[in-house]
Parts: structure tokens; C-alpha cells; sequence
């Protein structure tokens, strides 16, 4: 009698284990699902913003914006960025002239202000774009990574913006970029807060 109290104790106790052993194999499995999730939510976000960076990096002419994306360690703000926006790059002959009135440091030194003055929240297409703005009698205004606002306006078929500190630039082209639409623009837009100085050639 004791003996097979004693089997079936054993018995018991050996079901038990096996049951919490499955258990665990189902939460380890589990746990391994959403890691794996995860990691590649991860990598299609990382994917992502490296395209775009890619996209820049890869065009010559906007290789002085590249630079600047790279200071302002563009990835990790892009990273909390979910919704689509548009890169709006000033092309190297744009920099060349905000230099030249400026000087060098205007840019240099500020970069995490005027770079993401330049992407913009959102996504259209150039005609989408002119739509929207008749949409709204002529004048569009969104709002920028950099928390001020840009303001779209029609001049002809060209698409112009208007920065904060009255800088108007124009469309010269798109290109394609993974979370929107990346454009190039032939001046540097600056927000509101930079100190800018007019630079007079000598005679």
C-alpha cells in the first residue's frame, strides 16, 4: 500500500514538473517570438532611416546638407519620428551663398536648429503640394521637426518657402527617400533665433 502511494506520489509529482516545464518552453517560445518582433521592427526602422540618410549622402549636389544631417546626428531624432515627412535640402550652391553672407559659422554652429528646419512634417508629392496650397487660398503653413513652421505659397508653377526670418526658396527638383519625399531647394531657410549678420564684399 505505502509503495504505491509512494508510485503514485511520484507519478504525480512527475506530471507536475513535465506541465511546468511545457510552461515554461510556451512563455521561453513566447518571449523568443517578441524578441525576434522586435528586433526586426528594429532593423526595418533603422533600415529605413539610413535610406534616407543614403538618399542624401548619395546625391553630390546636396553633400554640405549631408554633413549637416551627420552633426546633428540625424538617426537618432529621426527614430522617434513615425509619421512621413519631407526633407527639404538646400543644395551646396545655396550653402555657398548663405556663406558668403553669413560666414561659415552661421551653419556650423547650429546645426541641430537649422537642419531640422528643413524636414517637414507630412508627405505630398510637388503636384499635391500645389494643390494644397489652393486648397487654402495661396498660402500653406506646416510645421517643422524643429517646432516652427514653413509656409508654401505659388509663384507661377513654382512651389516658393517662406522661412521664419522672411528667406524665400524654391523647388528645383525631388527625389525619393523611404518614409516620404525629399526635395531640393536653392537657398538654406534659418528659424527664428539664429543671429544673422550681412557680410559686405570689399571693394
Amino acid at each position: 500500500m505505502k509503495i504505491r502511494n509512494i508510485m503514485m506520489l511520484s507519478g504525480f509529482v512527475m506530471i507536475l514538473f513535465s506541465a511546468c516545464k511545457n510552461n515554461e518552453t510556451k512563455t521561453d517560445d513566447a518571449s523568443l517570438e517578441v524578441q525576434e518582433e522586435n528586433f526586426e521592427e528594429g532593423v526595418e526602422d533603422l533600415r529605413q532611416r539610413n535610406a534616407t540618410v543614403d538618399a542624401i549622402e548619395g546625391n553630390p549636389e546636396l553633400s554640405t546638407f549631408a554633413t549637416g544631417l551627420n552633426t546633428w546626428n540625424v538617426e537618432d531624432t529621426l527614430d522617434l519620428v513615425t509619421e512621413p515627412y519631407m526633407v527639404f535640402a538646400p543644395s551646396n550652391r545655396a550653402y555657398s551663398r548663405v556663406y558668403r553672407q553669413q560666414g561659415y559659422d552661421i551653419l556650423e554652429t547650429t546645426p541641430e536648429s537649422v537642419i531640422p528646419y528643413h524636414i517637414v512634417k507630412g508627405n505630398f508629392t510637388r503636384e499635391e503640394l500645389k494643390q494644397e496650397i489652393e486648397n487654402v487660398n495661396g498660402t500653406l503653413i506646416l510645421s517643422t521637426l524643429e517646432g516652427e513652421n514653413i509656409t508654401f505659397s505659388l509663384d507661377g508653377d513654382n512651389i516658393v518657402l517662406t522661412g521664419a526670418t522672411g528667406e524665400k526658396a524654391n523647388i528645383t527638383e525631388s527625389f525619393e527617400i523611404e518614409n516620404g519625399t525629399g526635395y531640393i531647394i536653392d537657398k538654406v531657410l534659418l528659424p527664428e533665433g539664429i543671429d544673422t549678420v550681412t557680410i559686405t564684399p570689399e571693394e
